[in-house]
């Protein structure tokens, strides 16, 4: 057997787009650019910090892996790629999100876990993220823009919410040209003298709400400012809505926490309603209620009512995928279709035909803009006009909760064991749908190996790191035209191997389309993983790739896992809301 990798169809790669540790500590993923912006606030001892990465770079002709030599072009499957393109931005930007997060680290002392409460001596907790469910509208008022967070507490405990620390992200070619705009926080309580007025903090009580706003002016107060389009604003909701955001003017006013729902002034002849807000008109779904760590999935958009047709008129829809993480970490992101037929751009592998009849898929986000082992929930929501009170008014989908697991979990059979050494592939099932994609759960593990074991990282240089291939029931090779593949390419990062310590399992998830060797034709097959750790012995300490001389295979580990491609539906194949 050939140690991988071997020539072909390349799998999909986290996209880490343009990476961001917001004010909570999280690592957020948004466009690609890199300028490094640090903001310091004196009342928290932290940071904001943000990477924009336009690219750069160069890849180093060769890289070596089991034994086997192979050029840029082996590597791609025959097809030469000069620049390293997005993919390529991730590896500075997490070098630098990790740098930063250890060095900017919110310190839990600095800022009390509790409030005094004036008058009562009561000490009430300060909320957690996971205590609120927190949710975002936006307003137009003659000159300003408004974005209002509404914080309901969902725990059976009162706390008190504590003021975000906001950071706006502007549009990256005009702050080039021009001084981007600060925060005004608390400026309805500055006084003439500068100080500010004190208030006392807001209880929530279990189910209660609050709000936070964010506003800023929509028209210059003179020719010499130039107003900013903003693309995304870190605040209790990530929010990254661009098309949504009016150009910003001035300075953003930041509320101080507010009792209550937030209510925008509605004219007299019109009373505020919530009608468009609450209508489903589109259902959310998975294929699946439960996927592993890592798993790459996307969601299922459908009309409610087929006959009504689409919620607007929008040639190309607008998209916003709202996703809360088990930890409470909530993001509002503008989402295009991965497919649509009167849509310019589309994602690799996705059905460019579909439409708002047939259903569409959009990102789910994960791995590139969310994470975490859990509940995670999403609402997708498409605007649809604006009311009275100048409210943009959405129509939305179900409420979806998607279930996380650890792919640690998985009990494994180890049928691949060499040396101390391992090797395992898992599947959901032993019968999929023609067309339906098999997912891989791999696992590989240094059990006790006697000498120091190195491989190449499957994260950051996912290709080579393991070999994966398809065979028919009579054990021969499955040849391209038998196979399909959802058109993923992989670039990698160029980083040498990585120690594996004794006992640690490392978990890869793949899926056989994503690979290039999804069966096209119905009939028994084995999907072969293999593994080829490095012997460390003579490997010296460093960033580095290690002398040519001292790469030397220590072991080639396999598993097997066979399965049935129908050529009707099978359990489990369909979508789930």
């Amino acid at each position: 057997m050939e140690c991988p990798p071997r020539p072909g169809t390349n799998p999909p790669l986290p996209t880490p787009d343009d990476l961001a540790v917001g004010p909570d500590g999280n690592v957020y993923f948004l466009e690609p650019a890199m300028n490094v912006v640090v903001q310091l606030f004196k009342d928290w001892v932290g940071a904001a910090v943000f990477f924009f990465i336009p690219g750069l770079l160069s890849t180093r002709g060769q890289r070596r892996m089991c034994g086997a030599s192979l050029s840029a072009a082996e590597k791609h499957g025959g097809s030469t790629m000069s620049r390293w393109g997005r993919l390529r931005c991730g590896i500075i930007a997490r070098f630098l999100a990790l740098f930063c997060v250890a060095a900017f680290t919110p310190r839990a002392k600095v800022q009390s876990q509790e409030v005094m409460i004036r008058g009562t001596g009561q000490m009430v907790p300060v909320c957690k993220l996971t205590d609120l469910d927190s949710n975002v509208s936006f307003f137009s008022a003659d000159t300003d823009f408004i974005v209002a967070f509404n914080l309901h507490n969902i725990s059976e405990s009162p706390c008190v919410p504590q003021p975000s620390v906001a950071f706006p992200q502007f549009d990256q070619e005009q702050v080039r040209e021009a001084r981007p705009f600060g925060l005004c926080t608390d400026c309805e309580d500055r006084l003439p003298n500068g100080q500010y007025r004190v208030h006392d903090p807001v209880v929530l009580n279990p189910g209660e709400i609050g709000h936070q706003t964010y506003r800023w002016k929509t028209v210059a107060p003179a020719e010499t400012v130039k107003c900013l389009h903003l693309r995304a604003l870190f605040t209790p909701v990530l929010v990254v809505a661009p098309t949504l955001f009016k150009q910003v003017c001035s300075e953003i006013a930041v509320s101080r926490t507010y009792a209550g729902a937030f209510v925008p002034p509605a004219p007299k002849d019109e009373p505020h309603t919530d009608e468009a807000q609450r209508s489903e008109l589109f259902v959310l779904s998975s294929r699946k209620p439960r996927y592993y760590q890592d798993e790459m999935f996307t969601l299922h958009v459908g009309l409610v009512n087929s006959v009504a047709g689409s919620p607007s008129s929008e040639e190309c829809p607008t998209l916003f995928l709202r996703e809360r993480s088990p930890d409470g970490a909530t993001r509002f992101d503008e989402v295009p279709p991965s497919g649509f037929k009167t849509c310019r751009s589309f994602s690799l592998g996705a059905d460019r035909n579909a439409d708002w009849q047939s259903g569409f898929e959009v990102d789910s986000g994960v791995r590139s803009r969310w994470t975490g082992i859990g509940e995670h929930n999403f609402e997708l929501f498409q605007p649809v006009h604006s009311s009275r009170d100048d409210r943009i008014q959405f129509v939305r989908s179900n409420k979806l909760t998607v279930q996380i697991d650890d792919p640690a979990l998985i009990p494994r059979k180890w049928q691949g064991k060499v040396k101390g050494v391992g090797v395992d592939v898992t599947l959901d099932k032993d019968a999929y749908q023609l067309g339906e994609d098999v997912p891989l759960h791999i696992a590989i593990e240094n059990f006790d190996a006697p000498v120091p074991i190195y491989a190449i990282d499957p994260v950051w240089d996912p290709y080579p790191a393991i070999g994966i291939e398809v065979r028919d029931a009579a054990g021969r090779l499955l040849p391209e035209n038998e196979r399909s593949s959802n058109e993923m390419l992989w670039m990698g990062h160029g980083r040498g191997p990585v120690a594996y310590p004794a006992g640690n399992v490392v978990t890869i998830e793949r899926t056989l389309a994503g690979q290039g060797w999804l069966p096209n034709r119905p009939a028994v097959y084995t999907v072969v993983v293999t593994w080829c750790p490095l012997d460390g012995t003579h490997f010296e300490p460093g960033p580095g790739l290690p002398r040519k001389d001292d790469i030397k295979t220590y072991a080639t580990v396999q598993a097997a896992a066979t399965f049935r491609i129908v050529g009707e539906p099978s359990p489990a194949s369909h979508w789930e809301p």
